[in-house]
């Protein structure tokens, strides 16, 4: 069995020290001693300053604890972080999470948000690497009421829509199907759309259509994904971070896909159960109809079977996104990011083997 780089570094270190003696007891001393050592440089020693042998983590989340991530709550209540060496935090996010900053600073080692704001990130010279996808499918919509007749996005121009401005499918669709949107900013609130039947506002499917349907309103959704803007959500972290600890990445993601795969095809209920400690407005009754709409729509796992692309992220897609960004204008042609801005490295391989893409 071939030793790893770090085992393999720091038993070169204790040989190089054993070779240098002269005598052959102090050989045989060096020989002892490498062997005690060698007990230490196993890729886990850089958790055994945690006390547990747990490397402290951060995750920043994008928004309050929700069924939407629930897979993370999963690994975490299961002790699958901690069975991969982990100790970690997960914090909630919000409008004012500040993810990027925190990023930065340190002060989170993995935050969430789309492929296209990572890309974009990137290119503004923001040294980040997205290592997972949370989501195969993006979860916004735009929410009708079924009495609506607009049934198509190119009979979207004009109209009044509230949203969150300067979000990216925004410009998206402006620019695919060439109209105008009349936005009003979002108060990520329901009571205007429940009183005005005209009324369009963004919504995310898993949310919003199960508060309209309690008020009574039976409302129509337009998923996002259906004009073509359907970027992964994921997770990213530093570029210089995923270098200096390959290994922590690797076992993040790997625990993380594990809960995920969990959360969506097992019982939820610990997941559930943390997520509504933290956040005493998620209802169970709220909670699995969001994971029913996750599951129902193949968000999390992709359309093939047994949850294989849980966590994938596919090179051809990742550079499809970016030709079309470009194509609409949303992006320019060039400069490209200073370095990679997503890898397939950490992610599990095809049965049929690696498939191509930046390392």
């Amino acid at each position: 069995m071939g030793l790893s780089r770090p085992v393999f570094f720091c038993f070169n270190f204790v040989m190089k020290i054993a070779n240098s003696m002269r005598s052959k007891w102090m050989a045989l001393s060096a020989g002892v001693i490498a062997v005690v050592l060698l007990t230490g440089c196993s890729e886990e020693s850089p958790g055994n300053v945690a006390g547990k042998g747990l490397v402290p983590v951060t995750l920043q989340t994008d928004w309050f604890p929700q069924a939407e991530h629930g897979g993370f709550y999963q690994a975490l209540a299961k002790g699958y972080y901690a069975d991969a060496g982990l100790d970690v935090t997960i914090l909630p996010g919000g409008p004012n999470a500040m993810s990027t900053q925190k990023i930065l600073k340190g002060s989170a080692q993995f935050a969430m948000n789309r492929a296209d704001t990572i890309y974009s990130l990137a290119r503004r010279d923001v040294p980040i690497l997205m290592v997972m996808a949370t989501l195969q499918h993006d979860p916004q919509g735009l929410l009708l009421h079924a009495s609506n007749p607009i049934d198509s996005f190119e009979e979207l121009d004009g109209e009044r829509v509230m949203a969150i401005p300067g979000l990216a499918w925004i410009s998206w669709i402006e620019a695919k199907y060439g109209i105008s949107l009349d936005i009003i900013p979002h108060d990520f609130g329901i009571e205007r759309f429940l009183n005005d039947e005209s009324f369009i506002q963004q919504c995310l499917i898993t949310n919003e259509p199960f508060y309209v349907m309690q008020a009574g309103i039976t409302p129509r959704v337009m998923p996002l994904r259906e004009s073509g803007f359907d970027p992964y959500h994921g997770i990213y972290c530093l570029r210089e971070y995923a270098a200096e600890n390959d290994a922590v990445v690797a076992r993040f993601v790997e625990a993380s896909i594990l809960g995920w795969k969990d959360f969506i095809l097992n019982d939820p209920e610990p997941a559930f159960g943390m997520i509504a400690e933290r956040n005493p407005k998620m209802s169970r009754e709220f909670m699995n109809f969001s994971r029913d709409s996750m599951r129902a729509a193949n968000l999390v796992t992709g359309e093939a079977d047994g949850g294989s692309q849980v966590g994938d992220l596919d090179p051809e897609r990742m550079q499809a996104l970016v030709a079309e960004m470009q194509l609409l204008g949303l992006v320019e042609e060039s400069p490209q990011p200073n370095g990679p801005w997503y890898t397939i490295r950490y992610l599990p391989k095809p049965v049929d083997g690696p498939s191509g893409g930046p390392p």
